[in-house]
């Protein structure tokens, strides 16, 4: 039984790495690769020093399927936790949550995309913050949101954009939020979480069209969330959207009430935050 080369080949997958990074200098690529294959026996210091490169412990390396499964639902709460804090602009907790990210072992490529979603909305979570960026720390916050590694990640990639959306031109915004729409307006059976990222960002996106009296591009985003499922999930940005459905129909009266409602039911921090 190759258990060695095995686990060691699931660590490098685990950590989005070829086998000559994986190799760190330490031994060959190719008699690494022969490791992995069994063909070949690593000796005891090269394999504590290939661990030691990519800061894994011995223990965590060892460690079973049980852990890791702990590791991915401890990223999800944190996550999730995280992005609740970041709306209520509450930068203590945000720094928190960022914290226990690093403190995750082992840190795989979904782990790392995590921490770099969080620190992106951590550093733009409000007006204030976005205008404080200058256009080259903008263009760099752009490419990371579209490059390559995020891919497999479309959930934090959903959630980064609805959550620094004003970086962009509202042209640009525009062009985005099309595509997005067209891209799930047919796709059914989607995840609960990729639902209410989706949410989210048409919320914040309308919102930003109605501070701007773009009404007309509205109309389009408002649809897309009226359709989605009728899911408790769902139903706070359900809400909204009525908000500014009311809005943009001129319906002032409809709209105050749904504020005192939302006020009543705990909502402030968000109803400050929203287009009267």
């Amino acid at each position: 039984m190759n258990y060695i080369g095995d686990k060691l080949k699931n660590l490098r997958q685990q950590l989005g790495l070829t086998q000559t990074e994986m190799a760190a200098g330490v031994i060959s690529v190719s008699f690494y690769s022969k490791v992995e294959r069994g063909l070949n026996d690593i000796g005891i210091n090269d394999f504590l020093e290939i661990l030691k490169s990519h800061d894994v412990t011995p223990k965590e390396f060892f460690g079973d399927i049980k852990s890791e499964e702990n590791n991915e639902k401890k990223l999800n709460d944190l996550f999730d936790r995280f992005i609740k804090v970041a709306t209520e602009d509450n930068d203590v907790e945000i720094n928190k949550v960022i914290k226990n990210l690093d403190k995750i072992k082992i840190q795989t490529p979904s782990i790392k995309f995590t921490k770099l979603a969080a620190k992106l909305i951590a550093n733009t979570h409000d007006k204030k913050a976005i205008r404080r960026l200058t256009s080259k720390q903008k263009n760099q916050i752009k490419k990371m949101i579209f490059q390559k590694d995020t891919d497999g990640n479309e959930y934090y990639r959903i959630v980064i954009l609805a959550n620094i959306i004003r970086i962009y031109s509202i042209e640009e915004a525009t062009f985005l939020v099309k595509n997005i729409i067209r891209r799930y307006s047919n796709s059914g059976n989607l995840e609960n979480k990729i639902e209410v990222a989706l949410s989210v960002l048409m919320v914040n996106y309308v919102n930003w069209c109605i501070e701007l009296g773009k009404f007309n591009f509205c109309y389009e985003p408002l649809n897309f969330l009226k359709k989605l499922p009728e899911k408790m999930d769902l139903a706070f940005a359900k809400i909204l959207g009525l908000y500014f459905g009311d809005l943009v129909g001129n319906k002032n009266d409809e709209a105050n009430e749904i504020r005192v409602i939302l006020n009543k039911a705990g909502y402030s921090i968000f109803v400050d935050k929203i287009v009267k």
